[in-house]
C-alpha cells in the first residue's frame, strides 16, 4: 500500500492485525522486512502493526529532495495521520531511533511509548561523551561516513525468515548510499540528549552487548538522565537485535508495551 507526503512522495507501507497500533521504523539504509519476525507476533498477540520504508528507501519512491531526518519525521507523522491514528507505539532502529528522538520533540502527544533500539542519542565522540559511533569524532565524521565500516552488523546472522525477506528486497530495490550520503551526516551531528533528558514520553531502550557500532553504556547515562527510562541489554547479538534474536528481542518489546500499559485488545 501507498500513501503520498505533501510534498509528492509516494511512501511503501504495510499493516497487520487489528488492535492498538505499533510502527516499526527503520535504520539508515534499512527495509521495512527487517522487522518480518515482529509483524506476526505482535499481529497475533491482539496489535496493529504497521511497517514502512523511508522515502528513497525500500519500495518507496526514490527522490534527490527531502534527504533530511526532519523530512523523514514529517514522513511519519503524515503516515500517522493519513491512517487517522491519534496515539501510538513507535519501535525504531539505529537512525529510525533517531528520528523518534525527533518524533519527541515534534509532535510528542503522537506517542504512547518510545523504544529505540540500539541507538546512542549522540553519535560523535567528544573529550565528555564516549558513547559515539564507532570512532567518530566532530573532526572525522565526514571522511569516516564515506567508508563503509568494515564490521560484522550481525554476530551470528540474521534469522532464516529475515534473511530471504530481506535479500529479495535488496535485489529488487536496492540502496544507493551515495544517495542519501547528505541524510547520513546529518542524522550523525543531531545531539538529542537533552531530549532524552527531557522526554515526557515514556521511552525505553533495547541496546546489544556486542553491536559493532556502540558501547551499550549509553544505556546507564540514558537511565541516569531520565529515571522513567528502562533498558534492556542483549548478550551474543550485534546490532541487528530483532531480525538476529527474534524470539528475545519479542519477549522483551512484549514487556515493555505491558509496563508502559499498552496492551492489546
Amino acid at each position: 500500500m501507498d500513501f503520498v507526503t505533501s510534498d509528492g512522495i509516494r511512501i511503501n507501507y504495510q499493516i497487520k492485525g487489528t488492535g492498538k497500533p505499533i510502527i516499526f521504523v527503520t535504520g539508515f539504509g534499512g527495509y521495512k522486512e527487517v522487522w518480518t519476525e515482529q509483524v506476526d507476533y505482535f499481529a497475533k498477540m491482539g496489535y496493529q502493526v504497521i511497517t514502512y520504508d523511508h522515502r528513497n528507501f525500500g519500495q518507496s519512491q526514490r527522490t534527490e529532495k527531502g534527504h533530511t531526518l526532519q523530512c523523514l519525521t514529517d514522513d511519519l507523522i503524515e503516515l500517522v495521520h493519513y491512517l487517522d491514528i491519534n496515539e501510538v507505539a513507535f519501535i525504531g532502529h539505529s537512525m529510525g531511533s533517531s528520528l523518534l528522538y525527533d518524533l519527541i520533540k515534534t509532535a510528542p502527544e503522537l506517542a504512547k511509548l518510545v523504544v529505540v533500539v540500539d541507538q546512542t542519542p549522540y553519535m560523535l565522540n567528544t573529550a565528555n561523551w564516549q558513547y559515539g559511533f564507532m570512532n567518530y569524532t566532530p573532526n572525522n565524521y565526514v571522511e569516516e561516513a564515506k567508508k563503509e565500516p568494515q564490521v560484522h552488523e550481525t554476530l551470528n546472522g540474521l534469522s532464516d525468515k529475515v534473511a530471504f525477506a530481506l535479500n529479495k528486497a535488496r535485489i529488487e530495490h536496492p540502496f544507493s548510499r551515495a544517495d542519501n550520503f547528505d541524510l547520513l551526516c546529518e542524522h550523525i551531528t543531531y545531539d538529542w540528549r537533552e531530549v532524552v533528558k527531557n522526554s515526557n514520553v515514556p521511552v525505553d531502550v533495547i541496546a546489544a552487548v556486542q553491536s559493532p557500532y556502540y558501547n551499550s553504556d549509553f544505556t546507564k547515562w540514558m537511565i541516569e538522565a531520565n529515571s522513567s527510562i528502562k533498558a534492556a541489554l542483549v548478550d551474543n547479538c550485534g546490532h541487528d537485535i530483532m531480525a538476529e534474536v527474534p524470539d528475545r528481542f519479542n519477549q522483551i518489546l512484549r514487556h515493555f508495551l505491558l509496563v508502559n500499559h499498552y496492551l492489546s485488545n
